[in-house]
């Protein structure tokens, strides 16, 4: 309404926003009404051992208390005409993808991911972007969190202290297994791309 003067002028909605309201319809249309209250706390995804990153050349990676997924970036991945992805869609990736792979075991929790992206961050923690394939992202984020009831924060790190995820997202097995040899011998196999960018059904 803030773009109207008069409350019963019409507003024109864009095709983000009507992306927006399919996304919660989807949602809707299975929920059962029911939502339990987060915890009080917030949980570091480091305190439960949750690690990603990405390599925007090679990859991406996760580890997650002694799972762990990899792999080198889908040839498919969606651009804007001529448009590189930025860094901030590469290192959101792989959060999406633990979202994804791992987000049921997090019911109930207020989950602060760390990230050594700037960018990342902000955009984790406002929930949106302007960058309609960052939120193609962003969406299947909080489906996920409305689905397994949890909620996301995000921190910045720096990069040096986030060395198991940095060795899977340059596909350095040698050095993950070094790193972190409480891993499971076989990867957990990744979600394809139509399972991590939310698109309109």
């Amino acid at each position: 309404m803030c773009s109207v003067k008069e409350s019963h002028h019409y507003v024109h909605l864009n095709k983000e926003c009507k992306s927006d309201l399919t996304m919660w319809l989807q949602f809707l249309s299975t929920w059962n009404g029911i939502n339990m209250f987060y915890e009080s706390h917030l949980t570091s995804a480091a305190d439960m051992h949750l690690f990603t990153d990405a390599s925007s050349t090679i990859g991406f990676g996760g580890f997650y208390q002694g799972k762990w997924f990899c792999d080198t970036w889908p040839t498919d991945l969606p651009t804007i005409s001529d448009k590189t992805l930025s860094i901030a869609f590469l290192e959101l990736y792989p959060i999406v993808v633990s979202a994804v792979l791992w987000g049921k075991g997090w019911y109930k929790k207020r989950i602060l991911f760390h990230c050594d992206n700037l960018a990342s961050v902000i955009i984790l923690t406002k929930g949106r972007s302007k960058d309609p394939i960052i939120m193609k992202l962003m969406r299947r984020l909080v489906m996920c969190a409305a689905k397994f009831n949890f909620a996301f924060y995000s921190e910045h790190v720096p990069g040096k202290l986030n060395l198991i995820a940095d060795s899977l997202s340059r596909l350095q097995m040698n050095k993950f297994h070094q790193l972190a040899p409480e891993a499971e011998k076989a990867a957990t196999p990744c979600p394809t791309l139509e399972e991590i960018i939310w698109t309109s059904q």
